[in-house]
């Protein structure tokens, strides 16, 4: 291996590390907003189901 492959293979797994990086952070920052609409939506199907509804 010459140090052209080399040094293409470690960009290559360093620019894939950060990609991997960014769409962890991503994913990490839109769960809270996640977990609280499957909640409503639990809360809505629950008042549902009792009969709660407005029809």
């Amino acid at each position: 291996m010459d140090w052209n492959t080399a040094t293409l293979l470690a960009l290559a797994a360093f620019g894939l590390l950060g990609l991997l990086v960014k769409l962890l952070t991503g994913l990490l920052h839109q769960l809270p907003e996640l977990f609280r609409a499957l909640h409503e939506a639990k809360r809505a199907m629950r008042e549902d189901a009792d009969g709660d509804h407005a029809d």
